[in-house]
């Protein structure tokens, strides 16, 4: 378990990373015990600076390390025990230890290079394996975000292509096709191994915002990625249609799909009873962090006896005055719950009347070229309370480009509210609440990443076809 401490020498508190498991100075320090005699020589021979690798800067989320960068850079090819002072406890050997399962072979397997970084749900590709291909990983070498997930991974049998020299080293193990991914911090790689003209049939899968892109700079490798890819993976149609505003696509080979949906094993039938059945309330649920709903919105709530139970890692720490104004705002009404294991999706949210999706209002108008990252978004969170089987709510957002109100609507699995007035009565509908749920559970398996995994694969063998008659 690797935590940051402060301990107190000579009258001065310093700041020092230790491991838990072992006190001694960690990782390193201990191996010169046996050198010879430790004491002091009354001279300071070093100073306390700052620099990117600082191993405290690996650690922390905050400083955008966190447990995906501090095993990428120390090479940790097994599950880890890992705590921050910023985020929960992580047990990589629990967390995942159903997906650590024996190579399963086909008759026709696919040899696929994964390059970039997987973001959140990365035990999905064991799906990929489970199906019998057989996975690389070319991993960015920085993580901007804590869920940026990279090599070497904990679950699955990934064989990871070293960074230095990775164009030679793809050449030499000949990929059937390459799949770049996820956000931007990506692009840069993806980008490169793109333009070296590799001659091998390359997938591009953006989830993140295009102006997110923009603002690291990175448009241009963007457009660059879109415009010359052998396949593009669009996050929905409205991102399809935004990008094709600016691209060539009257070659290419598209496919629709969500860049981080969670594996179906989490997709459990241990529902449990309505909390609402207990009490005579309306209980729902925030699976992360409130988006666009003011303390007068939750006072509204409580006042319509509408609870709020929000799970979060970060908040007790960062966002102390949030919570403060959130009790003051709803009182017992507002709760606050550790974060939840995708292994207890279905246990845990399943209680709540409806979960929250992302409530903002747009202003795009309808106009494709106004749409920003929140028009064409699809929360992850959406996949969780899926496979919860809860509705979803969120600001009713017609007449313009949303979409997660798209794919709300197209499924009828949730509630597009004007204001929290109606969405009172909309929630005390019980014959429409028990529509929507009826409805989440029917489709909820597409919010899964093995449902796609055969139409998936069938798209990488056509991209590869598409190349080999081009040649």
């Amino acid at each position: 378990m690797v935590q940051t401490a402060h301990k107190k020498t000579n009258d001065r508190w310093v700041e020092r990373e230790e491991l838990v498991s072992d006190d001694l100075f960690s990782l390193f320090w201990h191996k010169l015990i046996d050198k010879g005699t430790i004491a002091f020589t009354n001279q300071v021979t070093s100073n306390w600076t700052r620099h990117p690798h600082q191993r405290h800067k690996k650690i922390a989320e905050n400083l955008k390390g966190g447990i995906n960068y501090y095993r990428h850079y120390y090479q940790v090819h097994i599950p880890l025990k890992f705590q921050s002072k910023e985020s929960v406890p992580i047990d990589e050997k629990k967390l995942y230890a159903s997906f650590h399962k024996p190579e399963i072979r086909s008759s026709d397997p696919l040899k696929i290079l994964i390059v970039g970084e997987l973001a959140y749900n990365p035990e999905r590709i064991v799906a990929l394996e489970e199906q019998g291909h057989i996975l690389y990983g070319l991993w960015i070498e920085n993580t901007m975000f804590s869920f940026n997930t990279i090599g070497p991974l904990p679950f699955g049998n990934v064989t990871d292509v070293p960074y230095k020299n990775r164009i030679e080293e793809i050449k030499k193990i000949k990929p059937d096709v390459i799949y770049a991914l996820l956000n931007a911090i990506a692009i840069p790689v993806a980008h490169e191994v793109l333009m070296t003209g590799l001659d091998i049939p390359f997938v591009w899968h953006y989830k993140e915002g295009p102006s997110i892109g923009m603002h690291h700079g990175y448009w241009e490798r963007l457009i660059d990625l879109y415009s010359y890819a052998d396949g593009q993976i669009y996050l929905n149609p409205e991102s399809k249609s935004w990008y094709e505003q600016f691209i060539l696509s009257g070659n290419q080979m598209s496919f629709i799909l969500d860049g981080d949906l969670p594996k179906i094993d989490y997709f459990t039938d241990d529902f449990s009873p309505l909390l609402s059945e207990k009490d005579g309330e309306i209980h729902t649920v925030s699976p992360g962090r409130v988006i666009g709903m003011s303390f007068e919105d939750l006072r509204e709530l409580a006042k319509q006896k509408i609870h709020l139970h929000l799970y979060v890692h970060n908040y007790p720490n960062a966002k102390k005055h949030f919570i403060s104004m959130a009790k003051n705002a709803m009182g017992d009404r507002f709760h606050l719950h550790s974060p939840c294991l995708p292994q207890d999706w279905v246990k845990e949210f399943s209680q709540y009347d409806a979960g929250w999706l992302h409530c903002f209002r747009s202003r795009n108008e309808g106009k494709l070229i106004r749409a920003e990252w929140d028009d064409l978004n699809l929360p992850a969170r959406m996949n969780t309370l899926a496979a919860a089987g809860l509705p979803m709510l969120q600001l009713n957002n017609e007449g313009h480009i949303v979409a997660m109100q798209s794919k709300v609507k197209e499924l009828n699995i949730g509630v597009c509210f004007d204001n929290y007035e109606q969405l009172g009565h909309l929630l005390r509908d019980k014959e429409l609440m028990q529509t929507l749920r009826n409805n989440v559970l029917k489709h909820r398996k597409q919010f899964s990443f093995d449902y796609h995994v055969p139409d998936l694969i069938d798209f990488f063998r056509k991209v590869i076809n598409n190349k080999k008659t081009k040649r």
